[in-house]
């Protein structure tokens, strides 16, 4: 089912879902994803939506980000985001080869743990699969969201014997409202006409337990193909999820995989970052209906399907969805992977380490190089895009 838009504009959809009873994280709101129909693709509402001026939108003037090796070891602590986890551990010891003065110490704990954490100056980067709900940002001006990749989340499951499962957005909600129980519903039989020996077997759904940028963009396909889910528990990092018998939570992607290898019957969302974990574990992996109606991996092509679709549409301050693109191949939850930085530091040395080290980070050449890349499943930002990062990460200064 695809889901007609309403409200169309994200501004309103914003407002309507502060309404809700749908606690984004310790710290704020519900993050405002404008996943809704047609557009799903605006950043969250207010100075980042698709709606807003030109001048949000436009490409900045090539600007010149001041680079080097501190003067004196400087450590960048990180947390957060356990997709995008992975991928900043790979990029560790070539930092450090290049600026042997910068030293990355990345850490997990999920999104809304690295908001918080960034927020809080606790760290000085927080990793997210989230950008700042307007509420966030204008409570905190000061801090910037730096997009550094483009990653996705696969649907994974437990069903031996089972495969190329089909599932949909609409079906998944339905599933995680506890409406669809059992793997041989018609619903799931409808998409899966070639697959005869669907089980009777209860499903179980799983569920992230901390504040996670996996559940934002989970939540918002949800939202974006269900009117029923899109008016009750809603998106975000965290939300109030429906009662369902037997369901389970997890924390981290690495605990998604461990649970949902453990658990016959059960599915789960696993960003692309773990996927080979998840495979070599012997769970399936679903082929997702897009807004095109086809069914689609998350791989090189769909990923980068989906984000041609939408590069052209981010905003200056860099806050936008990748959700439910259009596209005949495009991959239906594919994602920006954020680190947040405050624009203002209290040590200079600090501020070079910071515009050095995310320089480097989204020079394909370097941090965003083919083989971290390809280790994670990631795609590099487009080059469209990346003008309008440097321009965010020549802000910092000290």
């Amino acid at each position: 089912m695809t889901l007609s838009p309403r409200p169309a504009d994200p501004k309103i959809a914003h407002e309507r879902r502060e309404t809700k009873t749908m606690n984004i994280n310790v710290l704020a709101r519900p993050a405002a994803l404008a996943v809704l129909g047609a557009l799903a693709v605006a950043a969250c509402g207010g100075s980042s939506g698709t709606s807003g001026s030109s001048s949000r939108l436009s490409t900045p003037r090539p600007v010149a980000v001041a680079t080097g090796n501190p003067t004196q070891p400087v450590t960048l602590q990180e947390s957060g985001s356990t997709l995008v986890l992975p991928y900043l551990q790979k990029m560790v010891e070539p930092l450090q080869a290049d600026y042997p003065n910068i030293k990355l110490a990345p850490s997990g704990g999920g999104s809304g743990k690295g908001i918080s954490d960034a927020i809080a100056g606790t760290v000085q980067l927080g990793g997210s699969d989230a950008y700042l709900s307007d509420a966030q940002a204008q409570q905190n001006p000061d801090l910037l969201n730096i997009p550094i990749a483009i990653s996705a989340q696969a649907i994974n499951y437990n069903l031996p014997g089972v495969d190329n499962l089909r599932l949909s957005g609409s079906v998944l909600a339905d599933i995680y409202m506890g409406k669809i129980t059992k793997w041989n519903d018609p619903a799931i039989a409808k998409l899966n006409p070639n697959i005869h020996n669907l089980p009777a077997q209860t499903i179980v759904p799983v569920r992230r337990v901390e504040s996670s940028g996996d559940t934002f963009i989970f939540t918002s396909l949800l939202s974006a193909t269900s009117r029923a889910w899109q008016d009750g528990p809603g998106f975000g990092t965290t939300i109030a999820w429906p009662a369902v018998p037997g369901e389970l939570t997890a924390t981290g992607n690495p605990g998604m995989v461990q649970v949902c290898k453990q658990t016959p019957g059960c599915v789960a969302y696993i960003g692309v970052s773990v996927e080979n974990t998840a495979l070599q574990e012997g769970l399936g992996e679903a082929l997702l209906q897009n807004k095109a109606g086809n069914f689609v991996k998350p791989t090189q092509q769909t990923i980068t399907a989906a984000v041609n679709a939408r590069a052209a549409t981010i905003p200056n301050d860099l806050r936008a969805s990748l959700i439910y693109a259009p596209g005949a191949q495009s991959y239906p939850i594919v994602n920006y992977e954020y680190l947040m930085v405050k624009e203002h530091q209290s040590d200079p040395q600090v501020a070079l380490a910071l515009r050095t080290f995310l320089t480097w980070a989204i020079d394909p050449s370097k941090g965003a190089s083919s083989t971290n890349l390809a280790a994670v499943n990631f795609v590099a930002l487009p080059s469209t895009v990346i003008p309008k990062v440097k321009a965010a990460i020549a802000k910092i200064g000290g």
